[in-house]
């Protein structure tokens, strides 16, 4: 059995990335739908104005409402930095930086632990975030068994 996360948690440069962006508040039960939505129109613009996409699809966490049951968080897409303005969309810059990584493997419901490993790295270290993103390296439509799916989590310092 694949373990759920590698646990190896590494502190990597970030490069600097742009990304093209679909933002909105979602509760969390309706996270797959809003990245269905997102990814397909974000796919669509970017083939329609020739944007040369090379890198996977991820998400850039804001903010996370436990209680509430909701998330402020964007579908992103990293594209070449100097793009057209794509109607519908925005564009957000992650500077160059360091970053403090993990790889998820599993299902999305099965990330807590992930997280509690690398949030204890960074409490242990006394860092602080500035960017959460998660870069989704498996397509759930394509991969029905979640236990094949891989996720690079990022906590840009």
């Amino acid at each position: 059995m694949t373990p759920l996360t590698s646990h190896e948690v590494r502190e990597i440069a970030w490069p600097a990335k742009t990304y093209i962006t679909k933002r909105a508040t979602i509760p969390f039960d309706k996270l797959t739908d809003f990245f269905k939505e997102s990814y397909g129109a974000i796919y669509s613009a970017c083939a329609q104005h020739q944007v040369q996409l090379t890198e996977p699809p991820g998400a850039i966490y804001y903010s996370l409402d436990e209680a509430g049951g909701k998330t402020d968080l964007a579908a992103v897409v990293p594209v070449p930095g100097h793009l057209p303005f794509i109607d519908g969309f925005e564009y957000v810059v992650v500077p160059a930086s360091k970053a403090v990584t993990i790889t998820h493997y599993g299902g999305y419901d099965k990330m807590a632990e992930t997280y509690a490993v690398i949030g204890k790295y960074m409490e242990e270290h006394k860092l602080k975030q500035k960017w959460m993103i998660e870069e989704y390296l498996s397509d759930p439509d394509i991969e029905k068994d979640p236990t094949t799916w891989k996720t690079n989590i990022y906590f840009v310092l």
